[in-house]
């Protein structure tokens, strides 16, 4: 998969490796950064949309979940979507 991407045009750049968690709701440049580079790709099952057009979302709610990289994942806007609205018994 790696190949793939580079052969479509995918760059790499230097990150920070431990970036520090933000303060409130959206990440630091930094830590957008690493999230992309750390997923590569949206982080639902199946999905291979590249992770620098997905939305860099909460695994646990914020402000009941940090904005910490431990806390981020990398969805693209339809399994977002999806996550966010299809909830329930039997959603999400």
């Amino acid at each position: 998969q790696l190949s793939a991407l580079i052969a479509a045009g995918a760059r790499t750049a230097p990150i920070d490796y431990c970036p520090e968690p933000a303060p409130g709701y959206r990440p630091t440049v930094a830590l957008a950064r690493f999230v992309r580079a750390r997923d590569m790709t949206c982080r639902f099952p199946g999905c291979d949309c590249p992770a620098d057009v997905c939305d860099i979302d909460h695994a646990i709610a914020y402000p009941f979940g940090p904005t910490h990289r431990a806390n981020l994942r990398c969805l693209c806007r339809k399994h977002h979507l999806l996550k966010t609205f299809w909830g329930g018994p039997r959603g999400w």
